[in-house]
């Protein structure tokens, strides 16, 4: 039998990734999940269920399958049915009107994040990113080695932007300013005096806009959702976009990179052509789900949207309501978007919390309930809690909370406090 154990392998795992995949969402849940007790209580959230969708969606699919109209190779840029398909849904909010050639189809809204940075990024550029927001794009900005700025939420005012912080952000390297609308963890969703003013702004620094609107479906808010190719007369706007959140779907891996071009000034920049040749060399979302693209997107019967954005209100509401209970946890604003609700920790008010992340871990271990850490969104000691749960399950999930941190909680001025009655 041969040996293995002096040869000098010429060949060695890369380190390039680390630091990018530490900072991803999946490493903070996988290792919060794998300190609950699989004997013990049941874990919340679930990780085997998720929301029904669409029956439009699922036949859709199906069809295409049995006809064959996604059996084949489709194009790097997509398949022609389903830009137009696209393009055709987000005009209906739009005054300045999008073509089939003006969207690109990729894996999901991720690849589509990806694709900005891979088709923007310059050598010394950095862009200007939520704090807190979702980490696919930090991570993959930190795997291309661009500079990230962070700009400033204002809590107490519904978590509008501060545009002050992003004024203060941006230089002459800047090339972009990403926000998230509807805002994850946030939970809100910008009024059209506000998009209106951040567009102003970008056009004044120099800056594109880009907006992940992969939760626009997901809206239970009084005020209409408002999209920020609105304001492609002001500044050009890249709007990012998926079937994942709205339909609940995300293994479907299915969404879109719209570009709201002013004036030709993705054409004359070559943003428009770079995107092209980036397609060309990166993985295609599939084909048989672009093949059911249009009619996801035209006959889904407004009902099924109405029927889950009444259910997340009525669980926001819910879990609102629990979360006010636990004193030592503040809540600044009820969500009126997404599937979270949004709460800052205050570490000296338990007698043996470090921070945000020993939070979350001591509360796996001690509960088998998983929140993620603020920090996993670029804010350290915040949390976010799911609520997207039957109300039985989220009622457990609560009071496992609410347990939990009176466990922990200094008593006296802890428990007399009314955090939650901000709003």
């Amino acid at each position: 039998m041969a040996s293995h154990g002096c040869v000098d392998w010429q060949f060695s795992g890369s380190d390039a990734a680390e630091e990018a995949a530490a900072a991803s969402l999946g490493t903070y849940s996988s290792e919060l999940f794998a300190l609950c007790d699989p004997n013990g209580k049941p874990i919340l959230p679930p990780r085997s269920e998720s929301p029904e969708t669409s029956h439009t969606a699922e036949k859709a699919v199906v069809k295409a399958v049995i006809c064959g109209t996604g059996n084949a190779y489709a194009p790097s840029i997509g398949l022609p049915v389903a830009r137009r398909a696209v393009a055709e849904y987000l005009n209906r909010d739009l005054d300045n009107k999008l073509t089939g050639d003006d969207v690109f189809m990729t894996v999901g809204c991720k690849q589509a994040i990806e694709l900005v940075v891979d088709i923007l990024a310059k050598p010394n550029a950095n862009i200007l990113l939520p704090k807190p927001g979702f980490p696919a794009d930090y991570v993959r900005s930190i795997f291309k080695n661009l500079e990230v700025r962070r700009y400033e939420f204002i809590p107490e005012n519904d978590f509008e932007i501060d545009l002050d912080s992003v004024r203060e952000m941006a230089d002459e390297n800047t090339f972009a300013i990403f926000i998230i609308n509807p805002h994850n963890p946030n939970g809100n969703y910008y009024t059209e005096a506000h998009l209106d003013q951040l567009a102003r702004l970008a056009r004044e620094l120099g800056i594109m806009v880009v907006s992940d609107e992969v939760y626009r479906w997901t809206v239970f808010g009084s005020n209409p959702f408002v999209p920020m190719g609105k304001f492609s007369s002001i500044v050009p706007v890249i709007t990012l976009g998926s079937i994942s959140k709205g339909w609940s779907v995300p293994g479907w891996r299915t969404g879109w990179l719209a570009l709201h071009d002013l004036d030709g000034v993705f054409r004359s920049t070559k943003v428009l052509k770079a995107a092209k040749e980036f397609l060309e060399i990166n993985s295609k979302p599939p084909t048989v789900i672009q093949a059911a693209i249009p009619t996801i997107l035209e006959k889904t019967p407004k009902e099924f949207f109405d029927r889950r954005q009444s259910f997340l209100k009525h669980q926001v509401d819910f879990a609102y309501s629990k979360l006010n209970e636990i004193p030592t946890l503040t809540c600044y604003m009820k969500p009126e978007a997404c599937t979270f609700l949004w709460t800052e920790l205050d570490p000296l008010e338990f007698l043996n919390i470090e921070d945000d992340q020993d939070f979350c871990n001591k509360l796996a271990k001690e509960e088998n309930l998983v929140l993620l850490p603020g920090i996993a969104f670029g804010q350290k000691n915040w949390l976010r809690h799911s609520i997207d749960m039957e109300t039985p399950i989220l009622e457990d999930a609560f009071e496992r909370l609410k347990s939990f941190c009176e466990r922990h909680a200094i008593i006296g001025e802890a428990s007399l406090k009314n955090v939650n009655g901000v709003n």
